[in-house]
């Protein structure tokens, strides 16, 4: 045998193709194995896999388009009128890469934003379209500001997971916003669809309502500032230029059909009625965020809701943001929110109205059933009960609507100690102690939390600093505020939402007991007898619950010193009884500073 001759290697497996790989693959510079319907790589990787179309020019002009199995047949609706019409189709050609990644940090944040951070976004039990991101890459494709403003709140959550660093997702909201600028520019030598612009302003929203970090170094102080200083939120003016846009795509149209709307079109419309909603509770000035909320828009979407659900031929629609909660039910939390405002009333016409909400809100539990909270299995209950999130969180949000109308109706007649409250509470207990706050999308429910935490709010000082609870009301009030700190802690640790953070710090001010709670009655109080609290107060404050007229005297609770104090062991609601202790502003101090210990769940 000649040794001195070396074996010449065996020649490599020949190179995959890329030239009719999918499009993720060419774009990420990777050989694509071109398995059908989901590549090696991509299945391997977990991210979405893209297959340009491969039709011929004859065939694509004498075959029409599939229609989405949503649309329905041209009997349905008289001259329905598509209003994603702007939208380009995903399969276009592929041999250009997407200017939006062109690094190995841009690929890396695009795969966490495609599987694991759209759906904290989005309802658990919607269809899994509504967790697809790749409508970003063909409404951007060539834009990257729109995959930077959609990888900016993504980077902004892997940074809270200590992934990342939080320099990366200012960096991708700065590229997003000064290229939402120049495109807006009159100068600008090309022209971007409409749609890129609802899609940047929608994931630019997202970002805005995050805790979002400055360029310098996060401190503790920091996270326990008040994340929006501004009287309207940087979030909601996203929204508000999102509802204007909307508000003018239909405003010519007669009526709208849900079969013919796009993935965007329906999350952007879900997430305006959430937004508006669910944040005017804390803005200070709310004339410019009502003047700018899209009614029509709003009413139309409602009706098209309702058509399809009469018609029958489409299965259950799941909403991406509302879930299962009636769409018609935000709309009366909007109005019940601006009515909050104008109490008491000065005019018969605004009580009228008032009444009218009640009575439609009372309807709403006829034309769905499942929001209401009749028949709630009690936890004592052998019987396995199985009831998702998505059902829980529209019976809470149900509740908490009747407890906010009826303050605004009744606002001397009814306290949190009113027994009508009371049976509330106990319903939120129960429902509560089921919801899974450890899934997905758990901040949709901050606002049924603030609600419920309004209307469990200690009523004397006494109450706060008691130690062992004996009274059933006192025990039930104090039971439900130990399961809403528990529930936030948990969505925190998983969503790290803003709107989280927000909840809990408002939530914190009203259970100290600031003076604008107290109940002073007609003859004032005697000089041995304790005043009084009704946190249910705070729901109707003229500059809302963002105020800073809701921070307690004693700003003593807010000292560093609290932080050693909490336990979530001893907290949590399951391992509740009259012996509990109660320390609400310990907790509430260690959720603030709780991201400095978190562990990341998968």
């Amino acid at each position: 045998m000649d040794t001195g001759r070396l074996k010449r290697p065996a020649r490599p497996p020949p190179r995959l193709r890329t030239k009719t790989g999918c499009y993720t693959c060419r774009a990420r510079r990777k050989k694509c194995d071109e398995a059908h319907p989901i590549c090696g790589a991509c299945r391997r990787l977990e991210i979405q896999c893209i297959y340009r179309e491969l039709t011929s020019p004859t065939t694509a002009s004498r075959t029409p388009p599939i229609p989405s199995p949503r649309a329905r047949s041209s009997t349905v609706a008289e001259n329905p009128v598509d209003v994603s019409s702007t939208v380009p189709t995903l399969h276009r050609s592929l041999s250009q890469k997407h200017s939006g990644l062109r690094t190995e940090r841009d690929w890396n944040v695009f795969n966490y934003c495609s599987t694991r951070y759209i759906r904290l976004l989005t309802s658990p039990e919607a269809t899994a379209e509504f967790r697809d991101v790749s409508f970003v890459f063909a409404i951007g494709f060539d834009a990257p500001w729109v995959m930077h403003s959609a990888l900016a709140p993504a980077a902004l959550h892997a940074s809270f997971a200590s992934l990342i660093p939080k320099e990366d997702a200012m960096l991708y909201t700065q590229s997003a916003l000064q290229g939402f600028q120049q495109a807006l520019q009159p100068t600008t030598c090309r022209s971007f669809p409409r749609d890129a612009f609802l899609a940047a302003s929608l994931f630019l929203g997202v970002f805005e309502g995050g805790c979002r970090p400055s360029l310098c170094q996060l401190s503790d102080t920091d996270i326990n500032q008040d994340f929006y200083s501004s009287s309207c939120s940087a979030s909601l003016t996203h929204y508000r230029a999102i509802a204007k846009i909307v508000e003018g795509q239909v405003a010519e149209i007669p009526r709208l059909d849900i079969g013919q709307l796009s993935i965007l079109h329906l999350t952007l419309l879900d997430s305006v009625l959430y937004h508006f909603s669910t944040r005017l509770i804390f803005e200070k000035d709310i004339g410019a965020t009502c003047r700018s909320f899209p009614r029509q828009t709003v009413i139309k979407y409602i009706e098209a809701l309702e058509c399809a659900k009469g018609d029958g031929r489409t299965g259950p629609l799941i909403l991406p943001v509302l879930g299962r909660t009636p769409p018609a039910l935000f709309l009366q939390i909007y109005q019940i929110t601006w009515l909050s405002r104008q109490v008491p009333f000065a005019h018969c016409e605004l009580y009228g109205l008032a009444l009218q909400c009640s009575t439609e809100v009372e309807g709403l539990a006829e034309d769905y059933p499942m929001i209401a909270s009749d028949n709630i299995p009690s936890l004592q209950s052998t019987v396995a009960v199985s009831i998702s999130n998505s059902e829980i969180a529209a019976k809470l949000y149900y509740i908490a609507t009747q407890i906010f109308i009826a303050k605004v109706l009744n606002l001397e007649g009814l306290s949190s100690q009113s027994p009508q409250i009371q049976a509330q509470l106990s319903k939120g207990v129960v429902l509560l102690e089921m919801y899974d706050a450890s899934l997905p999308c758990g901040q949709f429910i901050c606002w049924p939390l603030l609600v419920l935490g309004c209307a469990a709010c200690p009523t004397t000082k006494s109450e706060v600093r008691q130690s062992h609870l004996s009274n059933t009301y006192e025990l039930r009030r104090s039971t439900m505020r130990c399961l809403i700190q528990a529930k936030l802690v948990q969505i925190w640790n998983v969503s790290y939402s803003g709107y989280v953070k927000r909840t809990a710090g408002a939530l914190k001010k009203i259970w100290q007991l600031p003076s604008i709670l107290a109940k002073i009655p007609v003859n004032g109080y005697a000089a041995d007898e304790e005043i009084e609290y009704d946190g249910l107060m705070a729901l109707i404050q003229k500059d809302g619950l963002g105020a800073a007229s809701l921070l307690a005297e004693d700003s003593s609770l807010l000292a560093p010193s609290h932080f050693s104090r909490w336990s979530y062991v001893n907290y949590y609601p399951s391992g509740l009884s009259s012996q509990t202790s109660v320390n609400d502003a310990s907790y509430f101090d260690a959720f603030f500073v709780a991201h400095t210990t978190r562990e990341y769940l998968n």
